[in-house]
């Protein structure tokens, strides 16, 4: 699944939401009093939905009970005090069952303001029981009541204001990841699509990631055959070719390191994160300057093969150094964002 965010920009959506773990353990103190209210927000969630006509030939009554279940099932999570990269993979997994089926994305803002209403109103409810019940408890005059009063609801509102803003912070972060997902224009292309299109994106996503596996399956093969290679080669010093056997088994090192490099590039994109097209050319110029190496030691070898291998290192060279340049610059505008 090629998503538009990785799980380095969750990192960097919990540090933008400024959510700490003064909002976690808030959450789950949340969680004590919202909790027992499940099935009530389930149900006043879809009724809620389902005031607005259109809703329902995404959503039919037929999927209501499942829908409800999957509901509650997120309701708990959002005070589960859990926020980490299997929390991400869920609230991406949810985004896309919304985008398969259709859902208009504007409909995840409004049940993001509904959630954001029931929870506030029951937790108001809560504290005004509270407040009441422990004023009750007090028999004082009028005067000493007000100013009794006064104090509990400032410590009281002080402390629904800081619950409340935690809350707001995890709704956001869910409304964030959640559109984000329709905001990528490969999947925008595919909602504004027909049968045969969908048909034809879905499968070239599959044979995509198999390429992507078959990419990865080679690289490992590769990485064996060089690590086979460095072992020939190290055969070679004790055979009494010395300074073939040292020189080559420094190329293969160096194509090695390469090749690992390329290997962990392949991993960070089927993740989710971007291809490094420097490793690419990386292995091409470590292979060309073992060769070179190995080519030093052979005087039979005409000069001008000695210098077209030079040259070609040093194109190659100036290729490495002008992707890399443009993947730090990339690097660098994205961390100012």
């Amino acid at each position: 699944m090629n998503l538009s965010m990785n799980y380095r920009d969750f990192e960097k959506l919990l540090y933008f939401f400024e959510i700490r773990e003064k909002d976690v353990k808030n959450m789950l103190f949340l969680g004590q009093i919202l909790l027992p209210y499940e099935e009530e927000f389930a149900d006043a969630f879809y009724n809620n939905l389902m005031k607005f006509d259109d809703i329902k030939e995404f959503i039919p009554e037929e999927k209501l009970n499942k829908l409800k279940t999957t509901i509650r099932e997120w309701y708990r999570k959002l005070f589960s005090g859990k926020y980490d990269s299997e929390y991400f993979l869920y609230l991406l997994r949810v985004a896309k069952v919304h985008v398969e089926e259709g859902i208009p994305p504007h409909y995840i803002i409004v049940a993001m303001n509904f959630v954001s209403r029931f929870c506030t109103r029951r937790i108001a409810r809560f504290f005004s029981e509270k407040a009441k019940k422990f004023i009750g408890q007090f028999e004082c005059e009028s005067s000493e009541t007000e100013i009794l009063e006064d104090f509990v609801l400032e410590e009281v509102f002080e402390r629904m204001e800081d619950l409340t803003r935690s809350l707001r912070k995890l709704l956001a972060l869910n409304e964030d990841v959640l559109v984000s997902y329709y905001v990528d224009s490969e999947l925008r292309m595919f909602l504004e699509s027909g049968k045969f299109e969908r048909f034809t994106i879905n499968f070239s996503k599959k044979f995509a990631l198999f390429v992507d596996v078959a990419i990865l399956l080679g690289l490992m093969l590769l990485a064996t055959f060089v690590v086979v290679l460095f072992g020939i080669d190290i055969s070679h010093v004790f055979h009494g070719d010395l300074s073939h056997g040292l020189i080559a088994a420094l190329g293969d090192l160096l194509i090695l390191w390469t090749v690992l490099e390329l290997l962990n590039s392949e991993i960070r994109f089927m993740l989710g994160g971007e291809l490094a097209v420097s490793a690419f050319v990386s292995v091409a110029l470590a292979a060309t300057i073992r060769e070179a190496l190995v080519v030093s030691l052979e005087h039979d070898k005409p000069i001008e093969f000695k210098l077209g291998i030079g040259f070609l290192i040093l194109i190659q060279g100036i290729v490495y150094g002008i992707v890399k340049w443009f993947e730090i610059k990339r690097e660098k505008k994205r961390g100012k964002r």
